[in-house]
This record gives C-alpha cells, structure tokens and sequence, in this order.
C-alpha cells in the first residue's frame, strides 16, 4: 500500500512514524504546522513541497493539515490523484467546508472520507480510535487498522458528518477540561483537592448519556435556582482571586433559559422526556 502524507506536522508525523515500515510512504507539507523537515530527515524520505504527479501512484492521500486549511489541501491534492485512490480527511475542517470538498471529488470521480480523531494523537500516536464517513470507509479503515486504531464506520454517514461529531463532543470535553481547571485550582489553593474528587463521586454512578439527560430535563424546571449557584460559585471564585472566566460565563445560558420561559412558556411536559425538553430548548439557544 502505498500513503501520501499531506502535512507533516504533530498528527502527519505520528501517522508517517506509525506507518512506517508498514507501507510505502510519501510525505508532503503543504501548510503543515510543526517541523517537517524534522520528520523528513527521521524517516529518510524526500520531501515534496506540493501536490504533484507524484500522488499518482499513492493508494490514500491523508491529509492532516490545519483544519482552517483543509478546503485548501483537498483542492490542490484533488487533480493529481488516479481513479480508485482515497482521500482521508483528518483535519478536523468545518463541517461545511468538508461537505464542499466530498462534492468536488464527487464531480471527478473521487472518494473523500472524513475522520474524526477521537482523542488525544500526542498520547496515542496512530493508534488513537476515530470516527469515519464518507465513501469507500472500508478501505479508510484498513489504513487505521494497520496501526492499530480503532476505527468505528458512521454507517450512511456522510463527509462532514464524523467531524461535526467530534466538534459536538469537543463542547463536552473541552468545556469539562476548563471547569476542571477553574474547580482543581481553587480546590488546591484550598487544600481540598481529593475531598472535590470525593464529592463528584455520584457522576460515576452511571452513563454520561443518562447524566446529560438529566442535567437537560432538569434544567428548565431549576434553571433559576441553578442560575444563583452557579453566582455563588463565581463568587467564590473570584474572593480567592481565581479569573472565573469559564464558570462566570455559564450565567448567560440560565439568562437566556428565564427570558425564553417568560416569553415563550414551555408545555407543562417538557422536562418528562428529553426529546419534549430539547424541542422547547431549541429556542433558548439557536441565533434567530
């Protein structure tokens, strides 16, 4: 098999090193973050500077460029690949911009997946599970196997699709990961680290779904109640001189939560099911 490297930075180094001996390999930055000459030299392999004739005999193309750059790369990639190669995303693009570019190799003929890498590649390496859609995610999976990552297939998913997920997801982690550090400073300034870890004990009772459920049926009965806690708790913050950026902010959603219940009252049973909750949410948060 043989793989073209598109972007030599952190995640198209730890594929090139995971790959390597594995499969005939070609690298390319194109707009790459990192050192890829460093990666170049390491490996032994040239070099190129473009995407060129050279990607004609490459089975995949994967492209692990900045998302912001990820139209960019599927573009000058997309003339110099033969019939029957595979273009594997793992950018992390814009949803929109990887749906344009699924429909531009469309138009030639092409296959275009995306990936979604589901954790952290600084950790992991090429072994780190993802999420695929797209056409011919079978043969996108073999690539993943081969260095041993989990690789789920979003059946009848479709290009965009997989890293609108991971984005989705991304709100999740990545929000919990800055709470963590607003909660674990101030917990630690006051010498009660492991009594926090304590008393978060319950959220391990059962499945994040069951809890996210919970939290969102709940919320549009103690919204206001929620809302003062969540006061006290910047407050308290803020008096052993933490910034509260993050906790300060969550105001906003139970504001926006009480000005929508005003206006807009929800049904008698919209926090029985989250399906009747999501549905009256909708207005309190979508940009109208």
């Amino acid at each position: 098999m043989h793989i073209a490297i598109i972007g030599c930075g952190e995640v198209g180094g730890a594929y090139a090193r995971a790959l390597e001996g594995k499969a005939t390999l070609s690298l390319c930055d194109i707009v790459s973050e990192g050192r890829p000459g460093v990666l170049s030299q390491e490996l032994g392999l040239p070099l190129n500077a473009a995407p060129g004739n050279w990607l004609r005999t490459c089975d995949l193309a994967v492209a692990a460029v900045p998302g912001r750059a990820s139209g960019e790369a599927a573009h000058a990639t997309l003339p110099f690949l033969s019939q029957g190669s595979v273009y594997v995303d793992v950018s992390t693009g814009a949803p929109e911009s990887l749906r344009q570019s699924s429909q531009d190799f469309d138009g030639w003929g092409r296959a275009f997946v995306d990936v979604a890498i589901m954790g952290a590649i600084a950790l992991t390496g090429g072994k780190t599970p993802v999420l695929i859609a797209g056409e011919q995610v079978e043969r996108a999976q073999e690539l993943f196997t081969l260095m041993g990552a989990p690789a789920k297939i979003l059946e009848d998913g479709k290009p965009g699709e997989a890293v609108a997920l991971k984005l989705l997801r991304s709100v999740i982690v990545k929000g919990l990961e800055c709470l963590s550090i607003e909660s674990l400073t101030a917990a630690e300034h006051l010498g009660i680290r492991n009594r926090l870890f304590d008393a978060l004990g319950d959220i391990d009772s059962g499945p994040i779904a069951e809890l996210m459920e919970a939290l969102v049926t709940t919320h549009i009965v103690h919204a206001e109640r929620r809302m003062h806690e969540m006061e006290e708790s910047t407050a308290q913050l803020r008096a052993l001189g933490f910034d509260a950026a993050v906790t300060g902010a969550l105001g906003a959603r139970y504001k926006a939560t009480l000005k929508t219940r005003e206006t807009d009252p929800p049904p008698p049973d919209a926090h029985e099911t989250l399906d009747a909750a999501l549905a009256w949410l909708d207005s309190t948060v979508r940009n109208r």
